[in-house]
């Protein structure tokens, strides 16, 4: 595969670095994304040391903040003139309740709001890149996810960790399904995925601390399996679990909710049409 310019989000740790690395050693022009300036440093130092690269660049934004998130697009599309495959590994799980910008829990904010906005604000760019993808980290917590009470969205009062975490990989899945229809003839294309039970930060917010998931180089296969593989680029609102595609839950599927979630997402980040 020709040389790629890609944006992981959420690169300076467990999968995404890991994924960046991959993608790295492969020959593909790699941005790293992290919220740390002096971690995102030490990690782009790290990498080009283990990987000899001299075509990876960092960007730092809090991706909680709707205006950090625009000024990631901003500084990307205003490096770079093309950008080939955005990766939105970023993603958090909060074991307390807290509240972004505007009122949005955070968990839904990162996880799903910022997905939303960073692939519109991208989407530009992307369609001057073409063929291009968008890969969208889910979670199979979504299978959990029996009904959504779109009332506790998106401030979720009623807050219990694992179902907001759970509902926000539904609506990443259900976000992704309905993007890859308004991108039908664009030449980009959008499709989501499952990593596996992954040995990381956010696993370590759920279990407490214990370290019962695989190493952070599984799940980036993954990852790069969906960014680079020429048979997923053949693929468009599809759903990858793991080691296969396959069909994600009847809830995601559902062409209602499905709706809904776009809604929602370009109601709360203020992009209103799409």
């Amino acid at each position: 595969m020709a040389e790629q310019t890609i944006l992981v989000t959420g690169s300076t740790d467990g999968i995404g670095k890991a994924t960046a690395r991959a993608l790295a050693e492969k020959g593909h022009r790699v941005l790293l994304h992290g919220r740390d300036r002096e971690k995102g440093q030490r990690v782009l130092a790290e990498l080009e040391a283990a990987t000899g690269s001299d075509r990876l660049a960092l960007f730092i934004a809090d991706l909680s903040m709707q205006e950090r998130v625009r000024d990631l697009a901003e500084e990307v599309a205003g490096t770079y003139d093309r950008l080939d495959v955005l990766v939105n590994n970023a993603g958090v799980f909060m074991p307390e309740r807290e509240v972004a910008p505007g009122g949005i829990e955070m968990t839904f904010a990162v996880n799903f709001l910022s997905q939303v906005l960073l692939v519109h604000e991208l989407l530009p760019l992307l369609a001057r890149s073409t063929p291009a993808r968008v890969v969208n980290v889910a979670s199979i917590a979504h299978r959990s996810v029996g009904s959504i009470d779109w009332g506790n969205l998106p401030g979720f009062s009623n807050y219990d960790p694992y179902d907001a975490y759970a509902v926000s990989k539904v609506g990443v899945i259900a976000f992704t399904a309905r993007l890859a229809r308004a991108l039908e003839g664009t030449g980009v294309r959008a499709n989501s995925l499952h990593p596996g039970v992954i040995d990381t930060k956010l696993l370590r917010a759920y279990i407490h601390g214990g370290n019962e998931g695989a190493p952070p180089e599984q799940g980036a296969k993954v990852e790069t399996y969906l960014a680079t593989s020429p048979e997923a680029g053949t693929m468009n609102g599809g759903y990858f679990e793991e080691t296969r595609w396959t069909q994600p839950s009847s809830l995601a599927l559902d062409p209602v909710v499905q709706e809904r979630f776009w809604e929602v997402g370009l109601d709360l980040t203020g992009i209103g049409q799409w």
